[in-house]
Parts: structure tokens; C-alpha cells; sequence
């Protein structure tokens, strides 16, 4: 049995971080992100419209989980029929935020990914963010391209190759979006980012300003990614971590065909300088 995503789509619902000071990392996503906070039994849950994050004691920069959301319970049964067929070992989910029908996995770096229904809420906020996509750093690009597009089946939107042809980002979706996955080559396994879509280029302005009257600054861009044809801003928290806000991804078509970009700064941002991992 193969899941076809874009006819069952799961998009990122929350995404869990370590940290050796939960509080403070909290405070920060709070003030920055607009959110609020709750407790989750050992966890500190953040949330605004269409974006929450678990954070909880632990290893700084490093990713608990990404636990993304089905609409329906007729997709997460697929998958998980499609992932046992395939002999691939399902665990207890971890997530307090979903029902007792999730399941959760590891990837080849032993990255956890949650998939249980979506928790998602509506978005009536003045300056959007959703929760978009999430990307890690792997010093072994075969087992994770192996793992998941031939295993999970996320579908290959766009490939990074050094002039031997060697892969050095690759860029998954499993949804109707340009990616709501990804991972890049480096020295090491790790988490990258994770980014917020804010949809319209002038929200960038709006958040950027916003950014700026608390003093955060932004690390990289603006400017445009040629994998997704975005536009975005990055900047780090208290931890070190990577937050994106991005706008105006790219929306797939059924005619879409999978792009091979060369490795360089140009394939990471169209109008500047780019920041190559490996």
C-alpha cells in the first residue's frame, strides 16, 4: 500500500524542543512569536494561531519531535497500514497533543516524527505564522533520501547536487506544498530549523518590524530560496536554533516535475549570500 500525500495531506502540526532552560526558551517564542503559554504535564506548550511548539528539559538544539497532522483518520490509517506492510517499527506517540490513535517513528539519524490527527486552530491572527516545515542536518544523505522518499514516501519537490552529482539538500513534501520537510548535508546530525509561513511578502515587513522593536536580529536574508521560490528571514533564539518566517512558498501543480538546482549560495538565496552547510 503507497500513501498519495497530496490526496491525504499531513502538514506540520507541532514541533517538540529540548532545552537546559525550558523557561526562558518559552519566554522567548511567547514575545517574539506572539504566543502564550501552557503546562503539558512535563512540558511547556506555546501556541498562536496555527503554530505551537512543545519545549521540554533536555539537550539545547535539539529536536524532540516533529509531529505532523492528518485531517482525517482515513489518512492516518493508511499510512500506518503502508508503514507496518513495509516491516518499518512504529512506537508509541509522544505527544500529549495527540489521541491515542498516533504512532511515531525514527529515521536513520534517529530523528523522532510523530503522525496522529491534526490539532491545528484557526487563524485569526493579525500577523499570521503557521507552523510550515521543519528541516535537519545529517552527515549521511543516502539512508535519510532512502528513508524518506523510498520508506515514508514523501515526494522529492527539488535536489541540491555538487558538480559530481553528489545530493546535498533535498527538499520533501506531504501535502500540496513545496516542502514541508527537508534535510541538508553537513558534519554533523542535527536540527537545522523550523519555519512559520506567513503568506504574503508584505507580513515579512510586518514581522521584521516587529522583530526589531524587541531587539531580535535577523541572522539571514531577506531574501528569496530557489528550492520554493520564498521569501524569508531568519533569526536564532536563546538556544541557537534557526527560526524562518517565510512567505509566498511555492504551491504545487500535478504538472510539477522534480528541479536539480547546483550547490552554491544562489540555490539557497536568489538575491544574496546563502549559508552552505557543508
Amino acid at each position: 500500500m503507497t500513501i498519495h500525500w497530496q490526496d491525504n495531506p499531513a502538514r506540520l502540526d507541532h514541533v517538540m524542543l529540548e532545552s537546559d532552560d525550558p523557561s526562558n526558551l518559552a519566554n522567548f517564542y511567547c514575545e517574539t512569536l506572539r504566543m502564550t503559554q501552557t503546562i503539558q504535564g512535563s512540558l511547556i506548550m506555546v501556541e498562536g494561531a496555527e503554530r505551537k511548539l512543545l519545549i521540554g528539559s533536555g539537550s539545547s538544539r535539539k529536536l524532540g519531535f516533529g509531529a505532523y497532522g492528518f485531517d482525517s483518520d482515513a489518512g492516518l490509517t493508511q499510512l500506518r497500514r503502508s508503514l507496518e506492510s513495509a516491516g518499518i517499527t512504529l512506537d508509541e506517540s509522544p505527544s500529549p497533543l495527540f489521541s491515542d490513535h498516533a504512532f511515531s517513528l525514527t529515521d536513520p539519524d534517529n530523528n523522532r516524527l510523530v503522525f496522529g490527527r491534526s490539532t491545528a486552530i484557526s487563524n485569526n491572527s493579525a500577523m499570521p505564522a503557521r507552523l510550515q516545515h521543519l528541516v535537519v542536518a545529517t552527515d549521511e544523505m543516502a539512508p535519510m533520501l532512502d528513508f524518506y522518499a523510498g520508506q515514508l514516501g514523501f515526494a522529492i519537490t527539488d535536489r541540491v547536487e555538487d558538480e559530481t552529482g553528489d545530493l546535498r539538500a533535498c527538499f520533501l513534501n506531504s501535502d500540496d506544498e513545496h516542502h514541508s520537510f527537508a534535510f541538508f548535508k553537513a558534519s554533523e546530525k542535527r536540527l537545522d530549523h523550523h519555519a512559520y509561513e506567513a503568506g504574503e511578502w508584505s507580513l515579512i515587513r510586518d514581522w521584521a518590524d516587529h522583530l526589531a522593536d524587541l531587539d531580535v536580529k535577523i541572522v539571514w536574508g531577506p531574501g528569496r530560496h530557489g528550492p520554493g521560490n520564498n521569501l524569508f528571514f531568519m533569526i536564532n533564539d536563546p538556544d541557537g536554533n534557526w527560526v524562518e518566517i517565510s512567505a509566498e512558498l511555492e504551491q504545487l501543480t500535478s504538472e510539477r516535475q522534480v528541479r536539480i538546482w547546483p550547490h552554491g549560495e544562489k540555490a539557497l538565496n536568489l538575491w544574496g549570500s546563502g549559508y552552505l552547510r557543508s
